[in-house]
C-alpha cells in the first residue's frame, strides 16, 4: 500500500511541466526545420546558409521562388497544440524525428534531420518557476519519509536487445578490379571527348580568323585598284586635251610609280596571309590526324580490357596476374584549388601538408582518396571546407562535430593535365 502511494505522488510530481516550451520556442523550432529542410531540398539554396532567422516571417521574407514553392509542403503538415507542456526533449523529438515522418515532404529535404537536432539542442528552453521547484522538491522528501529507497530491477537497453543486423557480403576481388577498370575507361573517354572538342573549337576558331583577314584584304585591294585606276584615268584626259610638256609628263610618271609601289606592297601582303592561311589549314589536317590516332588507341585500349574481362570471367587467378603486370604508382598530394588542381604532390607522406593518396598505373589516370591517418584526420575535420571540400563530397561537409575519422566510400577520380594531376570526379566520403 505505502509503495503504491509513492508511486502515485511520484507520478503527480512529474506530471508538473518543469520545462515549458513557450509560443517562442516553438516557433524558433519550427523556423529552424523549415530554414534547414528547404536547404537540403534545393541544390541551389545555398545562399540560406547565411541567413539567421528566427521566425517564419523573417526567413519567408528572404525566399526566393523555388523555395517559396518547396515551404508550401512544409507548411501542410499539421503541428500539434499541446506544445506548452513539453520539455526540451520532447521538441527535439518532434521536429527533428517525427516531423519528418510526413509523406507530403520531400525526400531530399529529409536529410536535414540531423542538422535540426543539432540546432534545437543549442537553443535554451525557459526554466521552471522557483515556487514550482520547491513544491516538487517537498513532495519528494514527503514520499521518501514514508518508506525505504526501491530499486527497480535492471532491464536490458533496447540496443541489447536488438537483434544484429546482417552486414551485406564484401564484394569479390575479380568484382572489384572489374569495377575500377570500367571507372578508368569512363575517365579515358571523357579525356578523349574533351581533347576532340577542344581541338575542333581551337580548329574552327584559327580557321574563321583567317578567312575574315584574308576577306578583309581582299576588300582592301580591290579598293586600292579601283581608286588607282580612277586616278590614273582623271589625270590622263587633261594631259591628253592640253598636251603638257615634258615636265607635266615625269610629274604623273612619278604619282604613276608611287601607285604601282603600292599596289605591289598590298599585293606582297596579301600573298603572306595568303600563305599563312595554307599554313593553318595544313596544321588542322595535322590535328585531325592525331585526334583520329587518339580515337584508335582508345578503341584498342577498349578491346584489350574488354578480352582481358571475358578472360578472367571463369577463373580469379589470370585477373590477378593481369592485374600486376602494370606497376602501381603512389602519389600523396595536398589540397584541392580553386581551379580543381591538387597544390602538391610527394613521393612519401608529408605531415601538415598531405591529405590525398592517389594510385595509377599509367601516369595519365588515377584514383585517388582521403590519406587513412589520424594526423590527416585532425587537419582536414578542423578546417573541412579548405582541405576536403575540393577533392570530396559528403552529405554535410561542413557538419564534423563529434567526428574523429574520415572513411572513403568511393574513390575519385584524377587525370595528368599540363604537369599537374587534376579533378576529374571527386571521392564521397562520410565522417565517423
Amino acid at each position: 500500500m505505502i509503495k503504491r502511494i509513492i508511486a502515485s505522488v511520484v507520478l503527480a510530481v512529474f506530471a508538473i511541466p518543469l520545462f515549458a516550451v513557450t509560443d517562442k520556442e516553438m516557433e524558433e523550432a519550427r523556423t529552424i526545420t523549415a530554414q534547414a529542410y528547404l536547404r537540403y531540398a534545393n541544390d541551389g539554396s545555398g545562399y540560406l546558409d547565411d541567413f539567421k532567422a528566427t521566425t517564419m516571417s523573417q526567413l519567408e521574407s528572404k525566399l526566393k521562388a523555388k523555395e517559396k514553392e518547396n515551404i508550401k509542403a512544409f507548411k501542410s503538415v499539421k503541428v500539434p497544440s499541446d506544445y506548452a507542456s513539453w520539455d526540451k526533449a520532447k521538441l527535439v523529438e518532434f521536429w527533428g524525428v517525427t516531423f519528418f515522418t510526413s509523406p507530403n515532404l520531400a525526400e531530399k529535404g529529409k536529410v536535414a534531420r540531423s542538422r535540426v537536432k543539432q540546432r534545437i539542442n543549442a537553443m535554451t528552453v525557459a526554466a521552471p518557476a522557483p515556487a514550482a521547484k520547491e513544491a516538487v522538491k517537498e513532495e519528494v522528501k514527503t514520499a521518501s519519509s514514508m518508506s525505504q529507497e526501491v530499486k527497480p530491477d535492471a532491464e536490458p537497453s533496447p540496443a541489447e536487445a536488438a537483434p544484429k543486423a546482417e552486414e551485406p557480403a564484401a564484394p569479390s576481388v575479380a568484382e572489384q578490379i572489374q569495377e575500377k577498370q570500367e571507372d578508368i575507361l569512363a575517365d579515358q573517354d571523357a579525356i578523349a571527348r574533351d581533347t576532340e572538342d577542344r581541338q575542333y573549337k581551337k580548329e574552327d576558331s584559327g580557321t574563321w580568323i583567317y578567312v575574315l583577314v584574308l576577306v578583309v584584304l581582299i576588300g582592301v585591294v580591290v579598293w586600292l585598284v579601283v581608286f588607282a585606276a580612277n586616278m590614273m584615268k582623271k589625270q590622263s584626259e587633261p594631259l591628253e586635251r592640253s598636251g603638257a610638256g615634258d615636265s607635266g609628263n615625269a610629274s604623273q610618271a612619278r604619282e604613276n610609280a608611287d601607285l604601282r609601289k603600292q599596289y605591289t606592297s598590298v599585293k606582297a601582303a596579301m600573298e603572306e596571309y595568303k600563305a599563312a592561311f595554307e599554313e593553318s589549314q595544313a596544321e588542322n589536317k595535322r590535328l585531325r590526324s592525331d585526334i583520329k590516332s587518339l580515337k584508335e588507341e582508345i578503341a584498342q585500349l577498349k578491346g584489350g580490357q574488354e578480352e582481358s574481362r571475358v578472360a578472367s570471367e571463369p577463373k580469379t587467378a589470370p585477373v590477378r596476374q593481369n592485374a600486376t603486370r602494370n606497376a602501381v604508382t603512389e602519389l600523396y598530394l595536398g589540397r584541392v584549388n580553386g581551379r580543381g588542381l591538387f597544390v602538391r604532390a610527394d613521393r612519401r607522406p608529408n605531415p601538415g601538408h598531405t591529405i590525398y593518396k592517389l594510385e595509377t598505373r599509367d601516369g595519365l589516370v588515377g584514383t585517388f582518396h582521403v590519406l587513412d591517418m589520424p594526423e590527416v584526420a585532425d587537419m582536414a575535420l578542423n578546417n573541412p571546407v579548405e582541405y576536403l571540400s575540393g577533392g570530396c563530397t559528403a552529405i554535410d561537409i561542413e557538419d564534423t562535430a563529434g567526428a574523429g575519422s574520415i572513411i572513403t566510400e568511393n574513390a575519385g577520380t584524377a587525370m595528368f593535365e599540363n604537369g599537374a594531376w587534376k579533378v576529374l570526379r571527386k571521392s564521397r566520403i562520410r565522417f565517423e
